[in-house]
């Protein structure tokens, strides 16, 4: 089902520069000034009206058939943007040699059509593009039949071809492994073959870096942190000795360092961090990868992201609040660019960090951020989480009165959301108790509270808030 907010969406995911090649190219046939008129009416609101746009465009004879005109419009759009970035990843580039070598092929222009063919050949066995050799591969064999027919070069191109379908079949396997990764856990044959079968050479690099990753994804899982270590190194090795490929992909390496950073945040091995965080900062200079400008925004917001949970785990806090003042600043210069997810982490981890800094007003500043944006559905389990808090800090501030209807509002937001927090009805049990007792009725509640939510051998698995911390300190107080 097409939304009639799509072009509104496709408008507006476009940059400065693309959007100026748009006009560039729209205007060449000297014929587009209606979707030109559009184009800019509809890049000029904030939010998609389509009323908006025909008062807008009153008189303007494309209106009476609007969803012809955007269909055209947004295939133009289409259009200048395959042209404008057909020479940004390998992928384009191939499939424009494709096209060259079916029409040098149909002109019977054989020898330049040999060139391209090899051109095409070299790039894509060069950066594993598996689906397209195996296109190259189906014109050349096409090729040496027009041309010689000799039945030996035909024999070995289909050898090669085989290879080629042999390495993605190779890599189909790895791809299900990775999929089904959670029923995999318990299978020590599988994951005692997978270790002692070595990355092959002779495998695709996606192949191996498949490989790694299953095995740094079973130990990690399994809570053998010192074996996910080195199978997360292997494959940050194996990515840094194929720099081509990280400019290609960028977002396999950084995943990569982002996995190792996050061992060693909950290993609470803080000194190892920094290093991995500078080398995830030194790919847009090192590597230069292809949209290079989003791909940079987003990366800093995930090492600010990363940064903020070391500082906050490591409990350097006002490290923490000083980032906070160079990230307020990275997102007012491109606020436009940063998706709604991220400013929403960053609102509830300055809460946090304040919060643990029990400066209580500050933490609430936040939080009402939170509590006062329309962040809609989403991370609803990161909203949960602010509500709770949210609870927390009013307690904190002796805002009982305050803490009543918090609690209430936090209840009434748990039942309409899909997300559940762990033990969600017996924390607002505890808040709703507290909100009710007397200061001098405060130790018992906290007390119950810690034995019933944390009993002997409990483990902690989300570190949102740290309720279990909060409860020991309020007993000991």
């Amino acid at each position: 089902m097409i939304k009639k907010g799509n072009l509104f969406l496709l408008i507006k995911s476009l940059s400065k520069s693309e959007k100026r090649y748009f006009k560039i190219y729209a205007g060449m046939s000297g014929r587009d000034t209606n979707y030109l008129q559009l184009f800019d009416a509809i890049d000029a609101q904030k939010e998609y009206d389509e009323e908006e746009i025909r008062k807008k465009l009153k008189g303007k004879k494309f209106l009476s058939q609007l969803h012809v005109t955007k269909i055209y419009l947004t295939e133009l759009i289409l259009k200048a943007l395959k042209n404008y970035h057909s020479d940004t990843s390998v992928h384009s580039k191939l499939l424009d040699l494709l096209k060259d070598i079916e029409l040098l092929f149909d002109k019977e222009l054989y020898d330049l059509c040999y060139y391209k063919i090899q051109k095409a050949e070299d790039l894509a066995g060069n950066y594993e593009k598996l689906s397209l050799l195996t296109e190259v591969s189906f014109w050349k064999r096409k090729l040496a039949l027009a041309v010689s027919g000799d039945l030996k070069d035909i024999h070995s191109l289909l050898v090669k071809e085989r290879e080629a379908i042999e390495q993605m079949s190779v890599l189909n396997t790895y791809w299900q492994h990775t999929i089904n990764i959670s029923n995999l856990i318990n299978d020590d044959h599988f994951i005692r073959k997978l270790t002692e079968t070595k990355s092959n050479i002779a495998y695709a690099l996606q192949s191996q870096v498949l490989h790694y990753h299953i095995l740094y994804g079973l130990h990690f899982m399994k809570g053998d942190i010192k074996k996910a270590e080195k199978h997360i190194s292997e494959l940050i090795k194996l990515l840094e000795e194929s720099p081509d490929h990280i400019k290609e992909d960028p977002h396999s390496y950084v995943t990569a360092i982002g996995n190792k950073i996050g061992l060693y945040l909950s290993s609470k091995q803080w000194d190892e961090i920094p290093a991995l965080i500078h080398k995830i900062r030194e790919v847009p200079l090192k590597y230069k990868p292809k949209n290079e400008s989003r791909f940079t925004v987003r990366l800093w917001l995930r090492t600010f992201n990363v940064e903020l949970e070391m500082y906050r785990d490591s409990r350097q806090l006002e490290k923490g609040i000083a980032l906070m003042d160079e990230i307020q600043q990275f997102i007012e210069k491109r606020r436009k660019a940063i998706p709604a997810d991220y400013i929403l982490l960053f609102y509830y981890q300055f809460a946090n960090i304040f919060f643990l800094k029990k400066e209580y007003a500050k933490s609430l500043r936040w939080l009402n951020e939170i509590l006062n944006s329309n962040f809609v559905n989403i991370r609803e389990d990161i909203q949960s989480y602010a509500r709770i808090l949210n609870i927390i800090v009013h307690f904190e501030l002796n805002n009982i009165i305050v803490l009543r209807y918090a609690v209430d509002s936090c209840r009434r937001f748990l039942k309409k959301k899909s997300t559940e927090i762990s033990s969600g009805k017996k924390l607002l049990n505890l808040f709703s108790k507290l909100s009710h007792a007397y200061p001098e009725e405060y130790q018992a509640i906290f007390k119950k509270a810690h034995t019933e939510l944390f009993p002997p051998h409990f483990r902690q698995t989300q570190d949102y808030i740290d309720i279990k911390g909060w409860l020991e300190e309020k007993i000991k107080i």
